[in-house]
Formats: C-alpha cells, sequence, structure tokens
C-alpha cells in the first residue's frame, strides 16, 4: 500500500482523465423540504450491493427527514461510512457496518457517536469509483473505493500533527443503521488466526422491518497493517483485548503503530451469510489485487473501468458544459440502482430461502416500482436490455417465492410501500421491446391473481373487492381513493395488453373495460378527477391546488386533484375526450405549468405541475397529443434547464432510485418513454450531440443551431424522412434500437403551424 499522496497523484492525474465524462456526484445530495435529493456520493460499481457512503450529521443531529439516503451536503459531520444504503428514496433505511478513523479509544468514543468528525466540504471529492474527505477530529484523510459488486474498500491515512499521544484506532460498528433505533441485535468477532473480523446485524428500518422479522447484512473485514491491539465495546463500555461482542450497540476496534501512515481496510458484504461474504470477497479480489502496484489504486481504476463501460454507452454533447454535466451525473445515477441481489449464483428469497438462479441471471431488489417504472426502467431496457431483462425475471421468482408480485421489495422484503401494481408495467414494457424472453405466462398468472383476488397477501389491492363491484375505490372504504382507482385502471390495462400477447380475447375484453374506470372518478362539473363514496356521490375538493395531502389522509396520493387530472397514460386520447375539446385541454395544461412557474423553490410541493415528484411526471409531455407538440418544447426545456441544476439541491425532490435522474436524461435527449407501449414522444433536446449504443446499432441524435434559448424544434427528421411535429411528434421503438438518425433543427420561435 502506497501513501496517500500517490493516490492523490493518480486522482488528478491519469486516473480520473482517463475517459471519464463530467460529473458532479454532489448534484443531488442536498436540498431543504420536500426538495431533498436523497442521494449517497459514495463508491460502487454499476447495480452494486456494496454502496460505500459517508453518513453526516449536524452537531451530531440527523433529521430523518434529510437522511433517507444517509448523507445530506448541507451536514458538517461524519459520523461513519457504512456500506448499504437507499438511493433517492423518500424513507430511511440501510446504513450498516459503519467505519471510522479515530485517535483516541475512551468511553467517550463510543458514546453516542463520539467519533465522528468534523468536516468542511471544501475538502471532500467525488467521482465515479473514488470518494475522499479530510476529516478534521482525527486529523486523517478518508478515501473510499470498491473491488466489485460486494467489496468496499477504505483507506485512511493518519496526518502526522506531532501531537505524540495521538494513537491510530480505526473502529467497526456493526450496530449503525441511518433509521434510528433499527437495530435489533448485532455481533461482531475477531479471529487472531486469520487475522480477520466478521459479524453480523439484525436490522428493521423503514422498509426492512415491514415484515416483521427484519433483515441480516453479514460482513467480513480485513486490515492491510499488522495490529497493535484490538478491543470491543458494548453500550458505554470498552473492552480491551476481548475478541467477541454482541448488543443493539456494540462494535470493535482496532489499533495500528503511531508509525503507520496509512491502513487499508477491504469489508465484503453478505446477505445470506458470513460465510458467503467471504466468497463474496474472494470473487471480488481477484479484479484489483492480481496486479502489479498499488491495490487501492487498482481497485479504483477497475471500479471506474466499469463505470466507464456504461456511461460511454452514450456519447454527448450539450448546450453548454452545464447541462453536459447534469446529463452525466444523471446517467450515473441512473446506473447505481437497482442493487444485485444474487450472490454466488443464490439470492435470499422472499420466503427467507436460499435459491438458486438456473439461467445465470442477476437476481435485483431495492425496486421502486412505483417510481421506476416510468422512466428509469424504461432506459434501462434501451442501455441495459439484459439488466432490464433480469429484473422482470427477478418480480418473477419474487412472486414463486412468495406468492405475489411486489410493489416495492426492498432485499427480500415485502415493503407493500405506495400504490399500483406497477411490476405490471415493468413486465408489460419489456414484453413489448424485447419479445417472449422471459416466462411471460407465469408473469401474466402473477399478474391476474393481484387483479382479482382481494385478500392477495403481501402487495394486494386495497379496496379491490369495491373497485370490482363499482368500478371504483369508494372514498368510505379505502384512503387515497381516486389515486388507487387511476392506478388500478393502468394496472388492468398493462395485465388486459399481456393477455393480448398470451392470445386470451376474454380475459383481453374484461380488463380492457376495467381499465376504463378511470372515468368512474371523472367529475363533468368540475373537470377533475374526484372522490366518490359507495352511494357514488362525488366529493370534489374547493380547491384542487390545495396540497392538503401532506398534513392530512386525502382521496390523492402525494398529489392534489390538480396533478392527478393528467394521470390516464394508458389512455391519452380518452382522457383528452373527458375535457369535450382540445382546445380547452389545452389551455388548461397550459395554465398547469404557466402557473407551476409561480413557486421557483422546492422545499414544499408546487401546487401546480411538481417536478419533485411523479404523478405528474407524463404531463408536459400531452400536449405532442393534441397538436401542440411546441407547448411540450416550451416546458420541458424549461424543467431541464431550471429545475435541475449543477448544486446540492439540483434534482427538485427524492431522485426515487433514479426515476427523476431518468426524467432528466429522456428529456435531455428530446425522447421521453410512454411506458407499456412501444411510443417515445419527440421533446425539446438540450444534447447538440448525442450517440447511442444500442444492441443492434448506433442511434444518432443531431440538434442544430441548439442553445439555451433555442427550444423550439423548427423541424425534425428520422433517417431523412421528415417527422410532422404537429401531427405525429413521436418516434417508436423500432425506429430507434436497429440504430438510426434523428436530426432537430432547433429555433428561439416555435413554428407558425402550431398555432392555426
Amino acid at each position: 500500500w502506497l501513501g496517500s499522496i500517490v493516490v492523490v497523484t493518480v486522482l488528478f492525474g491519469v486516473v480520473l482523465s482517463a475517459g471519464v465524462p463530467p460529473l458532479n456526484l454532489f448534484i443531488g445530495t442536498g436540498g431543504e423540504g420536500y426538495g431533498v435529493g436523497s442521494i449517497p456520493p459514495g463508491v460502487q460499481v454499476p447495480f452494486g450491493m456494496m454502496r460505500l457512503s459517508p453518513d453526516t450529521s449536524y452537531d451530531n443531529t440527523a433529521v430523518e427527514w434529510n437522511h433517507f439516503g444517509g448523507y445530506h451536503y448541507g451536514d458538517n459531520e461524519i459520523r461513519c461510512f457504512s456500506h448499504t444504503h437507499m438511493v433517492g428514496a423518500g424513507l430511511p433505511d440501510y446504513g450498516n457496518i459503519g467505519v471510522m478513523p479515530v485517535r483516541e479509544m475512551n468511553e467517550h468514543t463510543i458514546r453516542d457517536y463520539g467519533y465522528r468528525s468534523k468536516v468542511d466540504h471544501k475538502n471532500e471529492k467525488a467521482t465515479a469509483g473514488y470518494y475522499s474527505i479530510e476529516l478534521i477530529t482525527p486529523n486523517s484523510l478518508a478515501e473510499l473505493t470498491v473491488a466489485g459488486t460486494y467489496t468496499g474498500v477504505h483507506k485512511y491515512t493518519f496526518h502526522n500533527d506531532g501531537n505524540a499521544n495521538r494513537q491510530n484506532f480505526i473502529i467497526i460498528d456493526p450496530s449503525h443503521t441511518v433509521t434510528k433505533d433499527a437495530c435489533v441485535h448485532a455481533e461482531v468477532g475477531y479471529n487472531k488466526s486469520n487475522k480477520e473480523f466478521s459479524g453480523s446485524v439484525l436490522m428493521k428500518g423503514s422498509l426492512t422491518g415491514r415484515n416483521g422479522k427484519g433483515i441480516y447484512v453479514y460482513f467480513v473485514a480485513n486490515f492491510s497493517e499488522e495490529l497493535v491491539s484490538h478491543g470491543t465495546w458494548n453500550g458505554s463500555h470498552l473492552h480491551p483485548n476481548n475478541n467477541s461482542t454482541n448488543g443493539i450497540q456494540c462494535g470493535a476496534y482496532a489499533e495500528f503503530e503511531k508509525s503507520v501512515s496509512s491502513v487499508a481496510l477491504t469489508i465484503s458484504i453478505s446477505f445470506q451469510s458470513i460465510n458467503q461474504a467471504k466468497m463474496n470477497q474472494l470473487s471480488d479480489l481477484p479484479n484489483c489485487w492480481t496486479k502489479p502496484g498499488d491495490q487501492f489504486s487498482n481497485c479504483m481504476a477497475y471500479s471506474q473501468a466499469k463505470w466507464n463501460e456504461l456511461l460511454s454507452l452514450v456519447s454527448a454533447e450539450a448546450v453548454d458544459s452545464d447541462e453536459l454535466t447534469k446529463f452525466y451525473s444523471a446517467l450515473y445515477h441512473v446506473f447505481t440502482v437497482p442493487t444485485t441481489f444474487s450472490e454466488g449464483g443464490h439470492y435470499m428469497g422472499m420466503d427467507n430461502q436460499l435459491h438458486m438462479i438456473p439461467d445465470g441471471s442477476n437476481h435485483y431488489s431495492d425496486l421502486s416500482l412505483w417510481d421506476i417504472h416510468r422512466t428509469q426502467t424504461p432506459l434501462l431496457t434501451l442501455l441495459q436490455p439484459t439488466v432490464s431483462l433480469d429484473i422482470v425475471k427477478s418480480l418473477i421468482r419474487m412472486y414463486k417465492d412468495g406468492g405475489a408480485l411486489p410493489r416495492w421489495p426492498i432485499a427480500n422484503v415485502y415493503t407493500g410501500c405506495m400504490i399500483g401494481n406497477h411490476a405490471n408495467q415493468v413486465i408489460l414494457d419489456n414484453l413489448v421491446k424485447q419479445n417472449n424472453v422471459f416466462d411471460i405466462v407465469t408473469a401474466y398468472q402473477a399478474m391476474k391473481e393481484q387483479a382479482m383476488d382481494p385478500d392477495l397477501p403481501h402487495a394486494g389491492r386495497g379496496g379491490l373487492k369495491e373497485y370490482m363491484i363499482d368500478g371504483y375505490c369508494p372514498s368510505d372504504v379505502v384512503g387515497s381513493s381516486v389515486s388507487l382507482t387511476l392506478a388500478y385502471a393502468y394496472d388492468d390495462w398493462a395485465v388486459g395488453q399481456v393477455a393480448k400477447h398470451l392470445g386470451n380475447s376474454s380475459d383481453v375484453l374484461y380488463f380492457h373495460n376495467r381499465s376504463m374506470n378511470y372515468r368512474n372518478v371523472w367529475n363533468k362539473e368540475h373537470k377533475l378527477m374526484c372522490p366518490r363514496n359507495s352511494s357514488g356521490d362525488f366529493s370534489c375538493p374547493r380547491d384542487p391546488y390545495l396540497n392538503n395531502w401532506v398534513i392530512e389522509g386525502t382521496a390523492y396520493t402525494e398529489g392534489n386533484a390538480g396533478q392527478w387530472r393528467w394521470f390516464v397514460p394508458h389512455d391519452i386520447p380518452g382522457l383528452i375526450d373527458l375535457f369535450q375539446s382540445k382546445e380547452y385541454f389545452v389551455s388548461e395544461l397550459d395554465k398547469f405549468f404557466a402557473r407551476s412557474k409561480d413557486d421557483p423553490y422546492n422545499i414544499l410541493p408546487n401546487p401546480y405541475y411538481w417536478a419533485g415528484n411523479e404523478p405528474d411526471l407524463l404531463a408536459v409531455y400531452l400536449f405532442n397529443y393534441v397538436g401542440r407538440a411546441d407547448l411540450t418544447q416550451k416546458y420541458s426545456r424549461w424543467l431541464v434547464q431550471e429545475k435541475y441544476t449543477t448544486a446540492p439541491s439540483g434534482i427538485p425532490g427524492n431522485d426515487d432510485y433514479g426515476t427523476m435522474s431518468a426524467w432528466y436524461v429522456w428529456s435531455a435527449l428530446g425522447l421521453y418513454p410512454l411506458t407499456g407501449t412501444d411510443v417515445y414522444f419527440i421533446g425539446s433536446p438540450v444534447v447538440t450531440l448525442a450517440k447511442l449504443k444500442l444492441q443492434k446499432g448506433e442511434f444518432v441524435i443531431n440538434a442544430y443551431n441548439n442553445s439555451k434559448t433555442s427550444v423550439f424544434v423548427k423541424q425534425a427528421k428520422l433517417n431523412g424522412n421528415t417527422i410532422d411535429l404537429k401531427v405525429s411528434p413521436f418516434l417508436h421503438h423500432s425506429d430507434i434500437i436497429s440504430g438510426g438518425k434523428l436530426e432537430f433543427w432547433m429555433s428561439e420561435q416555435g413554428p407558425t403551424e402550431f398555432h392555426e
């Protein structure tokens, strides 16, 4: 192991400039209120189980709202570095196996995060495969990288400040979690014969605890230097030279010679067993241990090469450097998730049993399906189709093992989080775009059972019995009744589309009719989706843009009536017909976006178009259906350039496992997917050039005369053929997947034909 000065030289010299596109991984790590991005800035390989990242606090206070991913840029302390993290979610969880260097070891150190350190973000760096920060309290440099899917590599350099009493310790805290008091039981031990620490934690986080049992995370840890001493703690009591301990607040420490300037630590994790954690380490370390030179630098180079491989799938230029940085940072965040949950060809099932994967595919979890089906999984289907297909196979395995398709699985837990059964859309989207390359019969069986069985456990549909009888969810029976009705109609459409693929004509008709149930909550007088009680009476809100859902239960999930008004993604022409005229539809949608500009901040939910949450994400592209693609261009570009920035608050809300980042990537390319179909909306690209390396060819996007102010598409051509943007401002998957050329001629003025 070489000194940190060599690593720094490598960092600012060859490694980070060798093909790494412009990245700012602090985008989405800050924000306040509902504008918190919740993204951890640490290290991982694409889709890695290991997410090694700092967990922070402000003067030893970590308000959970700001720390769903463990880190908040506005904080002034690092509590520790932990190895599992949520990515942009709206709830806290994970944050397992805390590690921190300290220069003294006493009862104060182990009490109430006494090992935390003050930090200055000016001395913090993050890029693909590397994170570093100067820790003020222990006067040490912390550097992080990864050796593969399951293994994190720490390097701590202890600066010599002339204090002869300074000692060099590193603590391992298996009881640390992001969620307060989530540790049910932790244990750690030291094996003198192989000089290895190992242990586990049973935790019940905000989501991982929803099975009533929690989950286990196991680890093994190895240091690069000889130990002078070691010990454990339990509660506030130190136990020098002790080899093992367990409890709800416990840990271990290792001491090194004062003459040792830097210490490296490798930690591998598993959701199966300590032995599997060891096997995971053996599978990861050859990625960088078998090469000559500094092993930390080798691991950093390996992880950056893995990132370059994926990020180079899109070669882009943009209207300015900020947009290019936003583009690649967003693309990076898209590829951080989902989480690889298979280990050594096995995975822990929803039944808490180990299962073998016979076809060699990866098993994935941490699937925020309510969010990601809109943008993130369609982008994976285009750029990483094998990963997308493995997600579908994982969902089918969850059904086989646990009895139901999940709504929001974390690890091997049914969380029941959010609403609807939007695994349906992920399955359908892959069926449409990748044809029958998975067990579609079993997938359909799972989808149909959820749509028909009111008593289905885990991820069933609340209010389904009434929905099947009345054609809507009554507001006096179930909460979020309007949102549930709209979600179920959307889900039913997906079931019917899969039935169509299988040739089941009776089910096609049945589920098509149910997919029209969105009409049953449409109030003609108010022209809103409104709650109805069991008697059929409407109770439309007086103010459809009042965000009272933030303080009390309403008929709408994470949005108001004005935002859910536009959610019929499976029958947009039918939605338009409800407004009685296209002109009125355009007028109302235009006002919806124009009024959203009145609130330029993200601290509170915008009462009109809310860029920071999912219900109305598609709305800006609906203008395309009524001959006003110019308004899609106008407002989508405004969102891309104004709502997304390069600041830590640069994502307008929780990134929700890459959903918002993927929205930006699509919109920056001038395209947007209609999930479950082969249709892509045409928007206003912020790129000037993008080359997408797809499985069957290269798809090139050129935007001529593009600038920050040239937001309108004067003309567009696909492979030399003019696209009529007034009549059909769409592409199809077949237009893209085999390669081709999409050309835009940009202008500061919208074409006059849109107003004719």
